[in-house]
C-alpha cells in the first residue's frame, strides 16, 4: 500500500455504511467531504438513526430559512421508520409556525417517546430572562397530541393552548417546562392530576405560576425541579414518593410540606439580591432536615445566622441524615467566614463525610457581628473524609476556612483545592499557597492537602446561578436603569 492511500475508502460499502451509522448524524455529514466515495454515505447514518437531535452546532449555522429547509428534507429522508428521540433549538417566526407543527406531527407518527422542543434561541438576558424581539411564543394545538406515545416531553418558549387536555400526557414519565408564560396553576394541576406516570417534573422561568401544588396519595413523582419563578406565592407538597427536590430562585413563599420523608436530596438557592429573599429559608430546611445530600447558598446561612434568636426554641436543627453538603458561598469575607462556622454550630451534622464548598465571584456581603473564635470551640466533625473547595483565591479569610476543616475533620484523608482561574496556571503562586497550608496543624494525621482537581464531584452538580443560557448570544445586564426596547425583525435575516 503506497504512502497517502487511503484505505478506509477502500473498504467494501457494508463496512463503511456500518462505520458511518456509528457516528453521531454531524459527525457524519462532515465525512462525508472525505471524498467522493464519501459523499452520500451519510444519508445511511440519518435513514438508520433512530435518535435525531437538532442542537445548537446545527441551528447556530443556518438562517431560519436554511433551518427549516433542511429539517423538511432530513425528515423526508427518514421515512417512515420509527423515531425514539427528537429534539431541536429554533425560534421560529410566525411564518414557520406550520413547520413546526408538521414537524411535531411528523415524529409523533413515528411513535417519538422523548420530544425536546427548546424554541428559545435568540438574543435573551440571563439577568432578566427574556427575548428581546417581536416574536411570540409557540402556541401548541391539542389535536398535535392525541394518542401519542411520549414518555419524555421538554419544552422551552411554547405555550399550551387553553383549556389543555392533559390526558393527552397521561404517558409521561419525564416533562419539563421552560419559560412558558401562560402557564397558570390551573394547568400545571391538571398536568399534575392526569400524568399518573410522571416522575420528574422540571419547571424554569414560569411567570404566572403563584399558587402551586403537587398533591395525591397515588402521585409517582420522585424529583420536582423549580427554578427561577418569581411569581411564586405558596408551595404545597404531598409528594408520598419524592426523593430529590431543587429550588432556586426566591425563597420567600409560604409552603406546606407533607409526607415528603422520602427526600434523600434537596437543592435550597436563593436567587441574587438581599437577605429578604431568604426569608423562609430556615423553616423549609427544617422540614428537609432528614436528607442525606444537602446544597445551601451563602445567602441562606446569612439569614440563619442573623436571625438565630428567632428560631432560638428549634436550634439547633441537627441534620442527622446528612452525609453530603454543597455550599455555595460568595466571595469568602471574614463575614462569610462567621456565618458558615455558625451554621455549623447551629445545625451539626455529625455523620457529615463528604463536603464541597463551591465559592462564586459574587461580591455579595452581609455584615454581622460576632466572633469566630467564639462559636467554633465545640465543632467537630467525626466522619468527615472528604472536602473539595472550588474556586479557591488563597486570600486570607479562605485559608482561615481550609484552617478550620483541618482542625476540626478528625478522620479527615483528602483536601481537593481549585484554584481559580487568575491563579490556575501560576505555579509559583501555587507553591506559595501549599507553603502556608503545610504549616497548619491537621486533626488527622492521614490528612493529605491536594492542589489539583479530583474526579469525585457533588451529587448536584449544576448550579444555577452560574447557568449559561444556550440561546444564541446571551447579553448579561447588570444595569437596572438599562431601558430594554425590542429588536424590530430582521426579514433579511430570514
Amino acid at each position: 500500500m503506497g504512502r497517502g492511500e487511503d484505505s478506509i475508502s477502500n473498504l467494501p460499502n457494508e463496512i463503511l455504511q456500518s462505520i458511518i451509522c456509528l457516528m453521531p448524524l454531524k459527525y457524519a455529514i462532515r465525512a462525508s467531504t472525505l471524498s467522493k466515495r464519501w459523499r452520500h454515505l451519510w444519508r445511511f447514518n440519518l435513514i438508520s438513526s433512530t435518535s435525531l437531535q437538532f442542537g445548537e452546532d446545527f441551528s447556530c449555522n443556518q438562517s431560519p430559512k436554511q433551518f427549516v429547509a433542511t429539517l423538511d428534507r432530513y425528515l423526508q429522508l427518514h421515512g417512515d421508520r420509527n423515531l425514539d428521540k427528537f429534539g431541536i433549538l429554533f425560534s421560529p417566526f410566525d411564518i414557520f409556525s406550520p413547520n413546526l407543527e408538521n414537524w411535531v406531527a411528523t415524529v409523533l407518527a413515528k411513535g417519538v417517546k422523548e420530544l425536546e422542543l427548546d424554541l428559545s434561541q435568540g438574543i435573551s438576558s440571563s439577568a432578566f430572562e427574556f427575548c428581546m424581539d417581536d416574536r411570540m411564543s409557540f402556541l401548541i394545538p391539542n389535536s398535535l397530541f392525541n394518542g401519542n406515545s411520549l414518555t419524555h416531553l421538554s419544552l422551552s418558549r411554547c405555550n399550551f393552548s387553553d383549556p389543555l387536555d392533559s390526558a393527552n400526557f397521561v404517558g409521561l414519565s419525564s416533562l419539563s417546562l421552560d419559560s412558558m408564560n401562560l402557564l397558570t396553576d390551573a394547568m400545571l394541576t391538571n398536568i399534575v392530576k392526569y400524568c399518573v406516570s410522571l416522575e420528574s417534573l422540571f419547571i424554569k422561568r414560569c411567570e404566572l405560576l403563584e399558587f402551586v401544588k403537587f398533591v395525591g396519595d397515588k402521585l409517582k413523582l420522585r424529583k420536582l425541579v423549580i427554578v427561577d419563578c418569581r411569581t411564586l406565592l405558596a408551595i404545597k407538597i404531598l409528594a408520598p414518593k419524592l426523593e430529590s427536590f431543587v429550588y432556586y430562585g426566591w425563597i420567600s413563599f409560604r409552603h406546606l410540606f407533607c409526607n415528603v420523608s422520602k427526600v434523600n436530596d434537596a437543592y435550597l438557592c436563593a436567587d441574587t439580591g438581599g437577605e429578604e429573599y431568604a426569608v423562609n429559608f430556615f423553616s423549609i430546611l427544617s422540614d428537609l432536615s432528614h436528607v442525606k445530600v444537602l446544597t445551601i447558598c451563602s445567602m441562606g446561612l446569612v439569614h440563619i445566622v442573623s436571625q438565630q434568636h428567632e428560631y432560638s426554641e428549634e436550634l439547633p436543627l441537627e441534620l442527622c441524615n446528612l452525609q453530603e453538603l454543597q455550599l455555595v458561598s460568595d466571595a469568602i469575607s471574614e463575614e462569610q467566614i462567621y456565618c458558615i462556622f455558625s451554621f455549623f454550630r447551629l445545625c451539626p451534622s455529625p455523620f457529615l463525610e463528604k463536603l464541597f464548598v463551591q465559592i462564586t465571584s459574587n461580591s455579595y456581603k452581609e455584615s454581622i457581628s460576632g466572633s469566630v473564635e467564639e462559636i467554633i470551640t465545640d465543632i467537630v466533625f467525626p466522619n468527615l473524609k472528604f472536602i473539595k473547595i472550588t474556586n479557591f483565591g488563597g486570600s486570607s479569610a479562605e485559608l482561615k476556612l481550609v484552617k478550620f476543616f483541618l482542625e476540626k475533620a478528625i478522620v479527615l484523608e483528602s483536601i481537593f483545592i481549585l484554584m481559580n482561574d487568575c491563579h490556575i496556571s501560576n505555579n509559583c503562586f501555587q507553591r506559595i499557597i501549599e507553603g502556608q497550608l503545610s504549616f497548619i496543624p491537621k486533626a488527622s494525621k492521614d490528612a493529605h492537602i491536594v492542589i489539583a482537581d479530583c474526579a469525585l464531584n457533588p451529587t448536584h452538580a449544576t448550579l444555577y446561578h452560574e447557568e449559561k443560557y444556550r440561546n444564541g448570544t446571551t447579553v448579561n445586564f447588570h444595569d437596572e436603569s438599562i431601558i430594554f426596547e425590542s429588536i424590530p425583525l430582521d426579514q433579511n435575516f430570514l
